[in-house]
């Protein structure tokens, strides 16, 4: 009896560690990919005039939670990359997203994520102007 019992026991402790426990992983969550800013509807205290340049701004979400951003800006009349990133991202809830936005004084903030029917564009919702009608549309290219 001692002998099932250990053997049992071995089994049990054998199949519960694994090292896929130690990595997270987003897997196949709609927001992975890479994400350039389309719109920003700005009726709120966020004051980021939109143009060509900052439409290049992007933010490629990875798997393993991480984030490269890059914010364009113009500098003498030439669109440059102003600032880059690579941070961490979250998923906070139902449809509820915590990353940095790819913009000078804004960084990490969470929000509310409403995708399009073909998942090609995503609008943000920070919970920072909640109330502003505020939000940044992202669109996949």
């Amino acid at each position: 009896m001692k002998k099932i019992f250990l053997l049992f026991f071995s089994l049990a402790l054998l199949t519960s560690c694994s090292s896929d426990d130690d990595e997270r992983n987003a897997g196949d969550d709609k927001i992975l990919g890479k994400w350039f800013v389309a719109e920003i509807n700005n009726t709120g205290a966020l004051n980021i005039e939109e143009n060509d340049c900052n439409r290049q701004s992007f933010i490629d979400f990875k798997s393993n939670f991480k984030a490269d951003s890059a914010l364009y800006a113009e500098d003498g009349g030439e669109c440059n990359v102003n600032t880059s990133e690579n941070d961490d991202w979250s998923i906070v809830g139902e449809s509820k997203y915590r990353f940095v936005i790819p913009f000078e004084g804004i960084g990490a903030q969470s929000g509310r994520v409403d995708f399009n029917e073909d998942f090609t564009k995503f609008t943000f919702y920070p919970d920072l102007f909640l109330g502003q009608n505020t939000n940044i549309v992202f669109e996949k290219r």
